[in-house]
Formats: structure tokens, sequence, C-alpha cells
């Protein structure tokens, strides 16, 4: 075998081992079975950044109350109207 010919097997190699590896990723065995349930928020809920070191200044769902004012679901804190 020729020295010419070793840069196309090599290259040859890696696009096999690529074409491989795409084929198996795509397979229906590779992919998984069930996502994630889907649930809709409540009406009049708003996703507010929650200021208190127990909600870690996290994103959780702040429910309305009568007054205007928004409670975090996770810790209970009140956050006024204009948040």
């Amino acid at each position: 075998m020729s020295a010419d010919v070793l840069p196309f097997l090599g290259a040859a190699a890696v696009v096999s081992a690529a074409a491989i590896t795409w084929a198996a990723r795509l397979a229906p065995t590779a992919r998984t079975s069930g996502t994630a349930p889907f649930t809709a928020p409540e009406p009049g809920v708003r996703y507010l950044r929650c200021d208190t070191v127990h909600c870690a200044h996290r994103t959780h769902p702040h429910r309305p109350t009568g007054d205007g004012t928004f409670v975090c679901s996770n810790c209970g804190d009140v956050k006024g109207a204009t948040a």
C-alpha cells in the first residue's frame, strides 16, 4: 500500500465513525420514551422573583390575594402590587 492512500483511508474512517454515531443517536431506542406532563398555571398566578433567603432569590409562582398583593407559593412571602 502506498503512503499516498493513507490520508484517504483516515478520512474515510473519520466519516464512517461520524455516520455510525449519527445513526445511533437518531435510533428510536436512543430517545427518551416519555416527556414531562404539562400543567397549566392557575389563573392570575404570576412568576415573580422571591426576595427571601428561603427561596434563594429564584422565580416561584405567586398567587394573587384580594388586596392586590401576591403571596409566594414556596415560602409565603408577600409582594406588593407594584412588583
